[in-house]
């Protein structure tokens, strides 16, 4: 049996993929906050129950996770999906259920199976204003990370204070360094763009990859992560979600060199109560998507989706 979508679904998918990004754009005329950076950011996630969702949300999204050998796609995975959100007021995980999956692998040889665990899970989990920033809670940030202003920007129309952030010192755990945007007057968290500081960190391949052989060896040249938020009737809701990860990969056996890029994203297509039932198979952070054994009929418009990730990340 076919599955179609709706007009209504089609419409907007239409008009999503139609609209012009609004990019942003250097506001150097407005004048940072008169106290430090790292004020702002504490203040910005004191205002979480404020400005973000206290109720659970059923929410509709697409994901899609990519594997390129030397620049060449080996594998391409896209899922349609239903998130039960939860609330931004607890420590609940959100429940993620794959409703359609869309594979297009190639035969990867042996050592070099890449395969995404837990892919839409982990993705999801770069929500940082749920979760917080990488490696730390909301109370121990200032110890961890040092904060600083940069230029304002202008986007849709609001003005959004920048702060940079980096890792104080040297420690065992790797940790990250980027930027917060933050809406200039409800202080909201509308985007963080976050770099895995794994320069230097011959150990930085365990976050990545279990049970690699002994005569492979692995290099990661560059682990770097976005999220964004929209606001909507004074609400601010998770909107997406992206991963781009490349290493380097020697095989000692062959004398072989590749490089090897994985991306994943995740962008929301729509929101409802969470009276709505949720449809799909619940997937686990340890399951790996490709192995889920659930189609995907032609005719849903995989390439709406797609636009639509494309428009939501400008």
């Amino acid at each position: 049996m076919k599955t179609t979508i709706s007009n209504f679904s089609l419409a907007i998918l239409m008009a999503s993929a139609s609209l012009t990004a609004y990019a942003a754009t250097d506001a150097p005329y407005v004048q940072n906050p008169k106290y430090s950076a790292d004020i702002l950011v504490k203040e910005a996630f004191s205002k979480i129950s404020r400005n973000y969702s206290n109720d659970e949300s059923l929410v509709s999204a697409y994901y899609k996770e990519n594997v390129s050998k030397n620049n060449q796609t080996i594998s391409l995975n896209e899922a349609l999906l239903d998130i039960e959100k939860a609330s931004y007021l607890n420590d609940k995980n959100d429940k993620i259920l794959v409703k359609k999956i869309r594979k297009n692998e190639t035969n990867m040889p042996e050592p070099l199976k890449f395969k995404l665990q837990g892919g839409p899970v982990h993705i999801a989990k770069l929500d940082v204003v749920k979760h917080s920033l990488p490696g730390c809670d909301n109370k121990k940030i200032e110890d961890l990370y040092t904060f600083e202003y940069d230029t304002p920007v202008e986007q849709d129309g609001k003005i959004m204070y920048v702060v940079k952030f980096d890792q104080k010192v040297a420690c065992d755990e790797i940790l990250y360094r980027g930027k917060i945007y933050i809406e200039s007057e409800s202080r909201a968290i509308s985007k963080v763009e976050f770099n895995m500081n794994i320069e230097d960190r011959g150990d930085g391949y365990l976050s990545f990859i279990k049970n690699k052989p002994s005569h492979i060896k692995v290099k990661i040249t560059n682990a770097k992560y976005v999220v964004g938020y929209k606001e909507y009737n004074g609400k601010w809701y998770y909107d997406f979600s992206r991963s781009d990860v490349s290493m380097q990969v020697r095989n000692n056996k062959t004398g072989t060199n590749n490089n090897f890029c994985i991306t994943s994203g995740l962008v929301v297509t729509s929101y409802n109560p969470l009276t709505t039932t949720p449809h799909g198979e619940l997937i686990k952070a340890s399951e790996i998507l490709a192995d889920k054994k659930i189609n995907g009929e032609e005719s849903l418009i995989w390439e709406l989706y797609d636009e639509m990730m494309l428009l939501a990340m400008l």
